[in-house]
């Protein structure tokens, strides 16, 4: 079963194992993770479990866009265990946080991805569009 949450001080621990496997800098990676637990209006990390076991997480920071009118969540640090991969869990982990979003009012999610081809065809299938380079969108309006 995936179940998917926001990062609180207990799943701190989970949310820097897996972080840890795509962040160099260890400190600057527990200093941002201490971060959103103590400034969750700056922002959240979500995470995902599959069967108890954390599978999954984005980093989510908010923002306020002139071209909306409204908040903006900007999406960073995807990632699904390489061992966990192709089960759905990156779906659901974006499924819930779309709800999560739209519960908060956010008219507009950016993410930043890196190039490539799988990763931009999981977003064209949430209907994100495809700005080039490292970004994609979608308006919530």
């Amino acid at each position: 079963m995936i179940e998917c949450r926001t990062m609180a001080s207990a799943e701190r621990l989970d949310a820097f194992a897996l972080m840890r496997r795509f962040r160099a800098d260890q400190a600057a990676l527990g200093d941002a993770l201490a971060l959103f637990i103590d400034r969750p209006d700056y922002g959240f990390v979500w995470l995902a479990y599959d069967d108890g076991i954390p599978a999954a997480c984005v980093s989510v920071a908010f923002g306020i866009s002139t071209e909306t009118g409204g908040v903006v969540a900007s999406l960073r640090d995807l990632f699904v265990a390489e061992e966990r991969r192709r089960r759905g869990i990156g779906s659901a982990l974006i499924a819930t946080l779309h709800g999560r979003l739209a519960h908060l009012d956010v008219t507009s999610i950016e993410a930043t991805i890196p190039d490539d081809p799988a990763l931009r065809a999981f977003f064209a299938a949430r209907s994100y569009t495809d700005h080039g380079g490292t970004r994609v969108s979608l308006d919530r309006r």
